[in-house]
């Protein structure tokens, strides 16, 4: 009974060593870029901040990123860094498409030394959400993208060795935009819709007495035509509650 016992736990702890030896040396959770969570916006919101952030394990002195989206929903305006890098530029010359190069070197300027072991944010992408008539609600995803025209692979890391950190060692967590629907003739987004009290506020942004949140301006084209907070929709505005 006892020589049983014991030939069962060799035999537990030769499988133990065997799932040791065939982990993989850098689990996918040691490096990845994350969009982070879903963003809410409005109809014709723009300067959205969609942030990217780096987790590492080792240091890293470099990002490559290529994204991309539904251009007929959003539109990439800028890109903005919060960590520092010698070299750090952004390609949005394609409609629905984002390429992000960064290095903490340069051959031109002075080193930095590679980013440490840790999470930072890098920066945000600036967004514009160019649908301005929705049916519904509307998640537009944004993905990262491997183009299979460049000969590499577009998203990877540089290690502080040099070395490349390519999926599926680095994770990608995609990121998306929300776009709510607009609440038309609630122009003082208070829940209710063509009221006296919208009308007033609508004509106190005309007179320039009263700034529009971006819902608030979403929620104003009330004739539809894409256009927000303009006289035409105030006209409609006024056309309704009358004949209510």
């Amino acid at each position: 009974m006892e020589r049983q016992r014991i030939i069962r736990s060799l035999a537990c702890l030769a499988v133990v060593g065997m799932l040791a030896v065939s982990a993989p040396a850098s689990a996918r959770g040691d490096f990845s870029i994350s969009l982070g969570s879903p963003v809410e916006a409005d109809p014709g919101q723009l300067g959205l901040p969609m942030h990217f952030v780096l987790t590492k394990s080792d240091s890293v002195a470099g990002v490559d990123m290529l994204m991309e989206f539904d251009p007929g929903m959003l539109s990439c305006s800028a890109v903005s860094f919060l960590t520092r890098f010698q070299l750090a530029t952004y390609d949005n010359s394609v409609p629905g498409r984002l390429r992000i190069v960064a290095r903490r070197h340069h051959p031109d300027s002075s080193h930095l030394s590679p980013l440490g072991p840790g999470t930072d944010t890098l920066g945000f992408i600036s967004l514009e959400v160019t649908s301005r008539d929705l049916l519904t609600d509307l998640d537009v995803p944004i993905g990262f993208f491997d183009d299979a025209v460049t000969p590499f692979v577009d998203n990877r890391l540089v290690k502080g060795d040099s070395s490349f950190v390519t999926p599926p060692e680095l994770g990608l967590t995609d990121g998306s935009v929300f776009i709510r629907y607009p609440l038309y003739g609630d122009v003082n987004d208070d829940g209710y819709v063509f009221t006296i009290a919208d009308a007033i506020f609508f004509f106190n942004y005309l007179s320039g007495n009263q700034k529009l949140s971006s819902r608030q301006k979403a929620n104003s084209d009330v004739n539809r035509d894409g256009v927000q907070a303009s006289m035409t929709d105030f006209i409609q505005l006024i056309k309704v509650i009358a004949e209510e």
